[in-house]
């Protein structure tokens, strides 16, 4: 029988940090950033029960990195715009938020659930909200407790979209860059 090991739920960050120095790694404080972007007027894709979802997810990933997209009424400005063929509605505005830096899974679970709050809160005009979580390579937590090998290098990332007028959410998992993600609603 192996051993199982338990993490405790309220460790210290400092507590690692000094574990990992005790076995001589060097060690630097990682602080946590947060980013907040507004942008106005802008088409997004609907989750209609014909829409692509690879597509939508191509678009949150653009919108995501700031990239030119382009209303249905306007022209591109450069030739890499990028054109939604999904059912779309024009918003006023769009609220982006990006947290950096190590995150434990209780202050992503705090996040996700302050999310779903404000979601069901105004499940009459908002038509879906996302949640990004993105892992790093070689990083020292793993998806499902498996541990990382030469194919899985923990680069993990999933996306959960809320689609509060039905309660009902899709989750999109990419678990290893190595791996096709998969989509599950």
């Amino acid at each position: 029988m192996g051993t199982t090991r338990t993490i405790k739920e309220k460790l210290c960050p400092s507590s690692v940090a000094a574990w990992f120095q005790k076995r001589g790694y060097a060690v630097s404080a990682c602080h946590q950033q947060m980013m907040q972007r507004v942008e106005y007027t802008l088409d997004i894709p609907l989750l209609e029960d014909n829409f692509d979802r690879d597509e939508f997810f191509e678009w949150l990933g653009i919108f995501s990195i700031g990239g030119n997209l382009v209303n249905e009424d306007r022209e591109a400005e450069y030739v890499s715009s990028y054109k939604n063929s999904n059912p779309k509605m024009e918003v006023g505005q769009v609220q982006y938020l990006q947290f950096t830096g190590f995150l434990t899974r209780q202050k992503i679970e705090k996040i996700f659930n302050m999310l779903r709050e404000y979601a069901t809160a105004n499940n009459e005009t908002l038509p879906w909200c996302s949640l990004d979580v993105q892992g790093f390579a070689d990083s020292p937590v793993s998806w499902g407790l498996k541990e990382h090998n030469f194919y899985t290098d923990g680069d993990n990332s999933y996306t959960i979209v809320l689609r509060p007028c039905d309660h009902g959410y899709i989750l999109r998992k990419s678990l290893s860059s190595n791996n096709k993600p998969k989509i599950t609603q």
